[in-house]
């Protein structure tokens, strides 16, 4: 998907509605700009709602994360 906008006297672009939907940029959102060499790359931030039951279905018991500790050394 390619398209292309002037950019205004206040450096502004208007982003192709065709894009902000596929993406899900809607009034509020946040973006983030990153420069790639000579390319303007322009990222959706994903809310942290998004992130919600990404963790669902794993076993997060405390006891399987502990680190087997090593023996103790003696120095001589």
């Amino acid at each position: 998907m390619q398209a292309q906008a002037i950019v205004s006297s206040k450096g502004q672009v208007t982003l192709p509605a065709a894009m902000r939907a596929k993406l899900g940029i809607g009034p509020g959102s946040h973006i983030q700009f990153e420069v790639r060499g000579q390319e303007l790359v322009i990222k959706p931030e994903l809310p942290m709602s998004a992130y919600y039951g990404m963790l669902k279905g794993y076993n997060l018991d405390p006891a399987d994360l502990e680190i087997e500790k090593e023996p103790d050394r003696t120095f001589e």
